[in-house]
């Protein structure tokens, strides 16, 4: 009987801990953003036309294989081949954006990078005025 409850008591804990991990997993800002994910929020913020979403969703599949042989390069030369990467995409998208979307645009990354510096982690802290 003891052992049957000290099994039940460890599964719970176990499981309780894999779905807490998992939530904050799910949580906004946290890792890596899926190319979907970022087209929808390029398209609420932007307001992109479909033939923009369209041609940013080719870019990104495009792109897809070379942003991960960047993230497999070695240890000290990732941070840079991911910039690089990153950087060709971005010129990329932005060939396809107004000049109204590219300013707000850069409006929104020179945010999130004070954000960043101030310690922010780049997401709405809860109780900031938006």
């Amino acid at each position: 009987m003891n052992k049957l409850f000290l099994t039940l008591t460890l599964t719970g804990a176990l499981l309780g801990s894999v779905s807490f991990i998992h939530a904050q997993d799910a949580q906004p800002g946290r890792g890596r953003v899926t190319p979907e994910e970022r087209l929808k929020r390029m398209t609420e913020s932007l307001t992109l036309t479909q033939e923009q979403q369209d041609k940013i969703k080719a870019i990104f599949e495009k792109n897809k294989s070379k942003l991960e042989e960047a993230r497999k390069a070695p240890e000290d030369q990732r941070r840079e081949k991911v910039r690089e990467a990153q950087k060709a995409q971005q010129e990329e998208i932005s060939a396809v954006l107004t000049q109204e979307q590219k300013d707000k645009q850069k409006a929104q990354m020179e945010k999130r990078r004070a954000e960043r510096q101030a310690g922010g982690g780049g997401a709405a802290k809860p109780d900031a005025p938006k």
